[in-house]
């Protein structure tokens, strides 16, 4: 395969993956919802320094990512497309730094295998299609740390100026993460490489380049702080990044050993049967500084999340490509002799029977879920799985070929994630509380909030709906205007039916959580 042949294929692999149905899914999901809604509203507003979420300060994350946000919305409308445009093209280039990246210091064939590891993965090209900052950060951080160890290889002082933009954009971003974990890395790095001395430091600039990086994010973040008198630096470095990590937020805690499943399980359930041979062969090979600087990064990134009290499955997503990295260059240089390992093999027959039951597991599991429960049809997409798991058998015990196994394994999660996101799980979204209960809405009323509201109304009303806490607010809105909603969680029926006139118009579960939206209406119109 020619160099740019091989190149172009996995450009257009990775836009397949990452762009797959963009539009065509709902802006539902809560911190999406929320922030897609921050960005609409400075993209209206026209402030693009203090961010507002349904009228109120939205401290939970800088700026960076309402700005590609906005800039979608000018293109493309303000709709789930411009609102995932560029969190899709981050994918895109994640995946394709990536391959540049192995395929300078490895060769073509790891650097096409990486790849395929990255858009394989369903729940990575899954962070990619989200209006979040996740996408933007993972890019980032995914640039830094490869600029610097090309940095640190070659002397280029181009690689090193990208890497602390990269850290810049990044404290952009998402904050202080930005700098902990490809600083962190690279001083380990150099620890372990036995070269953290003066000589080093001095070429490596970290003074002057850490002053670049604040020299990206600090403007902004001084303008947010004197606009709103400091209240969004104290949320912000305080409640979201300090107490997020000393203690769990919102209910997202668990046992260390969650974020292991969350990277091995969910991230790199493709490469399964290769993942932990792929560490292995990296430590024994870790005379070879790039295999020992991506595992560095692998290794500080999970362990850094996993003694995090909140933990949460995008957290880890940094680590997937430099894992990429390993499990790439590991996997490319694999000969039929992997079957004489018993290990090996019952590890690939453990995965062949997993992916085998695959559908099974979907059918129960949609038939367990209350809202989705009517959709257990869907579960036969997956039978393509099982099909590729008794081909990956056939290929293994009787032809023992393990390039056509690989092959195998790839092309179908490939495909999969291609249907995922295209025909599966559009289903799945028709069934939320938005899709189901605006249509039934006069959008030209008046709409009002109680309590708590689902984020996903706000940005498919592309208004502010004032949310509020005292039934006499409720009753006065209702007193003065002659018909209008008030959106709300079931919980709160029973105090909203106290108001006279107002009354009970639907409701419908929130997909995959335990809150069900209400509607309730008044109308003095008639």
């Amino acid at each position: 395969m020619s160099k740019h042949l091989s190149l172009a294929i996995i450009i257009a692999l990775a836009i397949a993956v990452s762009y797959a149905n963009i539009g065509g899914l709902d802006v539902y999901a809560l911190d999406e919802a929320k922030n897609a809604e921050a960005a609409r509203a400075m993209f209206v507003s026209g402030d693009y320094i203090v961010p507002y979420y349904n009228g109120e300060l939205r401290t939970d994350k800088p700026s960076l990512h309402y700005y590609f946000m906005s800039a979608g919305y000018s293109i493309f409308g303000v709709n789930a497309f411009g609102a995932r445009f560029f969190s899709s093209l981050m994918g895109v280039l994640t995946i394709l730094i990536t391959f540049l990246f192995v395929k300078k210091n490895f060769n073509e064939k790891a650097a096409v295998s990486a790849a395929l590891v990255l858009i394989a993965s369903l729940h990575f090209n899954f962070q990619f299609h989200m209006s979040v900052p996740d996408p933007y950060l993972i890019f980032f951080i995914t640039w830094a740390f490869y600029s610097f160890y090309e940095a640190y290889k070659t002397g280029n002082k181009w690689q090193l100026l990208a890497y602390y933009f990269a850290i810049g954009f990044g404290i952009l971003t998402k904050g202080p993460i930005a700098v902990a974990l490809p600083g962190a890395t690279a001083l380990l790095f150099l620890i372990l490489n036995r070269d953290f001395n003066w000589k080093t430091i001095w070429r490596l600039q970290p003074f002057g380049g850490i002053a670049l990086s604040l020299l990206v994010a600090f403007p902004w973040y001084y303008k947010v702080h004197m606009a709103t008198d400091g209240q969004w630096t104290d949320d912000f470095f305080f409640k979201h990044n300090l107490s997020r990590y000393s203690e769990a937020m919102e209910g997202h805690e668990g046992l260390f050993l969650l974020t292991f499943a969350f990277v091995f399980v969910l991230g790199m359930m493709t490469y399964l049967p290769f993942v932990f041979q792929s560490l292995k062969h990296t430590w024994k090979n870790r005379s070879n500084d790039a295999l020992l600087y991506c595992g560095i990064a692998f290794a500080f990134i999970v362990i850094f999340f996993a003694s995090s009290s909140t933990k949460l499955p995008n957290y880890t997503v940094p680590a997937y490509p430099v894992l990429a990295v390993l499990v790439g260059v590991y996997i490319h240089q694999l000969t039929n002799k992997w079957f004489d390992s018993l290990g090996n093999r019952i590890g690939l027959i453990s995965y062949c029977i997993f992916l085998i039951g695959f559908p099974v597991g979907i059918y129960f599991g949609i038939a367990q879920d209350k809202t989705i429960f009517g959709l257990t049809d869907l579960s036969y997409y997956f039978t393509l799985l099982s099909l590729a798991g008794i081909l990956m058998l056939y290929f293994a015990f009787v032809k023992r070929d393990i390039h056509t196994v690989l092959r195998v394994n790839v092309s179908a999660w490939i495909v999969m994630i291609i249907l995922f996101f295209s025909v599966i799980f559009p289903e799945v979204d028709a069934k939320n509380p938005v899709r189901q209960l605006v249509p039934e809405m006069d959008r030209n009323a008046k709409i009002i909030s109680y309590q708590r509201v689902n984020a996903a109304f706000i940005f498919e009303l592309e208004r502010e709906v004032t949310r509020f806490v005292d039934l006499e607010e409720i009753r006065k809105i209702v007193n003065t205007y002659d018909k209008g909603y008030v959106i709300s969680r079931t919980t709160y029926r029973d105090e909203l039916e106290q108001i006279s006139g107002l009354i009970y118009q639907a409701e419908a579960r929130d997909m995959f959580e335990n809150p069900t939206s209400l509607i309730m209406k008044w109308d003095r119109s008639k």
